[in-house]
């Protein structure tokens, strides 16, 4: 999706406070669809910012809410990781809340993000695109990092024919 650099620096502008600050930068600690919580974290805001300020809804609240919708150090990549899925968003609420205060908007996007695994939909448009674009951007990081993990793989298994086939 093409931005201009004006809009770039006004999504960079927009989110700075929350990409710079130390608790924050400890989810780049951890891995989340295959690559680090954060980056997953920023490009969900990325686009959060793009479609709300097209759809001329709270880009501001929206942008926030999705830069900071799994804003929780922890992983999740153990035994109990369907009921983390469930209530990770609390704790990233829970956090975004101590470290940055939210409004209603935001509050209910974090929470929300994860609809229909927590049952609740969200209350605001800006939430059901936060939510889809989390889910789309998840889809897509997974697919990337899977390739990137079988990529040599795939090269020696075409090195191997090529050296048959000769």
């Amino acid at each position: 999706m093409f931005m201009a650099k004006k809009e770039i620096a006004q999504f960079d502008k927009l989110v700075e406070e929350y990409t710079k600050h130390p608790k924050v930068l400890e989810m780049k600690k951890y891995k989340h669809h295959g690559i680090e919580r954060f980056d997953h974290c920023k490009r969900v805001a990325y686009f959060t910012y793009h479609v709300t300020k097209l759809l001329h809804l709270n880009v501001e609240s929206a942008t926030k809410a999705a830069m900071l919708h799994d804003f929780f150090t922890d992983e999740v990549m153990d035994e109990g990781a369907i009921s983390k899925l469930r209530w990770h968003p609390e704790i990233a609420a829970e956090n975004a809340r101590e470290y940055f205060g939210l409004n209603d908007m935001e509050e209910d996007i974090i929470m929300r993000h994860m609809f229909p695994i927590t049952f609740i939909p969200p209350r605001y448009l800006e939430g059901w695109i936060v939510d889809i674009i989390d889910d789309l951007t998840s889809i897509y990081e997974r697919g990337y990092s899977m390739k990137k993990q079988f990529a040599p793989a795939m090269n020696a298994f075409v090195l191997f024919i090529l050296t048959i086939i000769k």
